[in-house]
């Protein structure tokens, strides 16, 4: 009879247990928002709240290929954009479950009134709405980004060229740093990498610092600095990342964090060189970078070859080929000491930062010892990672193993050859061969931009982490426009302009078209990671202003060449604000940052025409 009892009781089991998934599919999932509606600029970050109740048998998260997006229509009703960007779910939603997250998202649409429906779509399968799940409507008025208004609020540093595809790249790009703006307790802290990244990072404060200081006032970028002096260990080491409630860490596998603070610190002190002389916990900002540079030199500085050791990461990359999950982003057992080009041509391009702050400080012996340094770095990485019959340098070497050499000289690594041309590595032949290797790649692979980070990525399941092992994904191979816009700003640098305007143009017509700069993309075209990276912003709006434009800055003037493209300025000054002209109704506005004069650098170089602040014309004598 027992058993008899236990049959009947599986039975009875069993039969529930379908009847439970029945009803689940049945059941559907539905999906509430809020606000119920917004005004919003195209590209502007706009957070809604989801709750998700799940009735059905699906587990909806990313690995089951389920995204929120939206159907827009008109207020009449009429279908405007049926298929629209995907927006990650930042939670697993499990059947029976109810869960609420906020997700950021962000609208391309032509500006206009919209009743957006969101749905659940499992890609490339079905909607929500064809399974009749539940979906909740927002009501949308999306302004257009390059406006008028939008200039006068946000843009106090403008250019206007008549060519669109520049002009409005800068309210983009204006865009992704406002919506990475990070403020606790009522005040600004700093900048967020991206979406998903709310800390701020130093190897992306490094590359938005140039741009950032053409809108937000000195002493909000210059504390946004000090709070990673104020983290800086008691050997010179710096954090990786803080946040606004004091917590830090570091990646150790990457050996850029203290040259990067010496890149950022170096852009603020070009504003105020006086601020190197102030002290952080008792100790001078100047000699906190010489302590971080020390650091280095002393740590990571292997004495048989004669440079900076790292973990063996993808080229500029923070994810080493160790571990697959987190500890894949710490130095460990696993370990490989690695030399790479992107490390060695930053910390030469930090050493050379320091020797220029230590002279304008009148520190000669600081100076002479950073120049001493920098030729040594530079000397060891020429003779060991650059490789003349490929034209390019390698990605790094490996400590006493030649194991990944053959696989390694075959991979062009253009975040790591931008940083040596900006290191000022390769001279002008050279840079002419890796262009034509580097375009020769391109039609191989068929790649829409030079942003691609490796040509060819490793191949598969080369790193063990899940972000790594597919090539041409996240920093294998992937499509960063964070290095992109480095190798058209070191292009510019080196007087390559019309390459760099190209690759810069290609970029830019990617970044208008979906109205956002994605942390990186597949091959492709999807937009991949964090939304409105503002690292890429920084590099991108360098590129422009420094490279394009032509504005150069040292401690005591802008510069502007005539010229540069039949360029012939003319220089007004009004209240904060210089306007320059060129004969071709080029302008640029430059919000006044210090107590600055701006000049026109003739052809010759012997000649300039400057503009004080005061307002008064100085042309000096040959």
């Amino acid at each position: 009879m027992m058993s008899a009892w236990r049959q009947g009781m599986r039975s009875v089991i069993f039969f529930s247990g379908l009847l439970l998934f029945i009803n689940l599919q049945g059941a559907g999932v539905q999906i509430a928002c809020a606000p119920f509606q917004a005004t919003a600029r195209q590209g502007e970050k706009v957070t809604l709240n989801f709750t998700v109740r799940n009735r059905s048998a699906y587990t909806l998260n990313q690995d089951g290929n389920f995204f929120i997006s939206y159907h827009a229509r008109d207020l009449s009703g009429r279908l405007v954009s049926f298929d629209n960007r995907r927006f990650s779910l930042p939670l697993t939603v499990k059947p029976g479950s109810t869960v609420r997250f906020a997700i950021p998202v962000y609208f391309s649409l032509a500006p206009g009134n919209f009743r957006l429906e969101w749905d659940l779509v499992r890609e490339g399968e079905f909607w929500g709405r064809d399974k009749k799940w539940e979906s909740c409507f927002f009501r949308l008025r999306l302004l257009p980004l390059v406006a008028p208004g939008f200039r006068d609020a946000w843009l106090p540093t403008v250019y206007e060229s008549g060519r669109e595809w520049l002009d409005w790249e800068q309210y983009l790009l204006r865009q992704v740093f406002l919506n990475n703006e990070i403020h606790y307790q009522g005040k600004f802290f700093g900048f967020a990498a991206g979406t998903t990244y709310p800390q701020v990072w130093i190897r992306d404060t490094a590359t938005m610092m140039f741009y950032a200081r053409f809108f937000y006032p000195l002493p909000l970028l210059q504390e946004m600095v000090d709070r990673f002096f104020r983290s800086q260990g008691r050997d010179g080491q710096i954090q990786d990342w803080i946040d606004t409630v004091g917590r830090c860490d570091k990646n150790t596998v990457e050996t850029d964090q203290e040259s990067s603070l010496v890149l950022a610190a170096f852009q603020l002190a070009l504003c105020d060189p006086g601020w190197l002389n102030g002290e952080v916990a008792g100790v001078s900002r100047l000699l906190r970078l010489d302590k971080a540079m020390e650091w280095v030199w002393r740590s990571k500085r292997d004495r048989a070859y004669g440079l900076i050791w790292s973990g063996f990461t993808a080229d500029w990359g923070d994810v080493e080929k160790s571990y697959p999950d987190q500890r894949a982003i710490k130095l460990s057992d696993r370990s490989r000491r690695t030399f790479s080009t992107y490390t060695q041509a930053l910390y030469i391009q930090a050493a050379q930062k320091l020797v220029l702050l230590a002279g304008r400080l009148n520190r000669k012996t600081l100076m002479d010892k950073w120049r001493q340094r920098e030729k040594i770095i530079a000397d060891n990485c020429r003779r060991q990672l650059y490789l003349p019959e490929q034209g390019y340098f390698l990605v790094h070497r490996v400590a006493g193993s030649p194991d990944f050499f053959e696989l390694e000289k075959g991979i062009l690594a253009v975040g790591g050859n931008a940083e040596a041309i900006r290191a000022g590595l390769l001279d002008g032949t050279e840079i002419s061969r890796l262009l034509q290797v580097l375009e020769k790649r391109r039609r191989q692979f068929g790649l829409r931009t030079v942003s691609f980070t490796l040509l060819p990525p490793y191949p598969k399941d080369f790193f063990p982490h899940p972000l790594l092992r597919s090539p041409w994904s996240y920093q294998n191979g992937g499509e960063w426009d964070w290095i992109g816009g480095r190798l058209v700003s070191a292009l510019y640098q080196v007087g390559f302009r019309t390459k760099a305007e190209q690759y810069l143009k290609e970029i830019v017509a990617k970044n208008l078209d979906e109205m956002n700069i994605f942390e990186w993309s597949d091959k492709s075209g999807g937009g991949q990671g964090a939304m409105f990276y503002a690292g890429a912003a920084g590099v991108l709006g360098e590129a422009i202003l420094h490279g394009h434009l032509g504005l150069a800055e040292d401690f005591d003037r802008y510069t502007v060449p005539v010229g540069r493209d039949r360029f012939k300025f003319k220089v007004t000054k009004a209240g904060d604000c210089f306007t320059v002209e060129n004969s071709d109704k080029v302008t640029v506005d430059i919000s006044a940052l210090a107590k600055k004069e701006i000049c026109i650098l003739t052809a010759s170089g012997k000649n300039k025409a400057c503009v004080s602040k005061k307002g008064k014309t100085d042309i000096p004598k040959n």
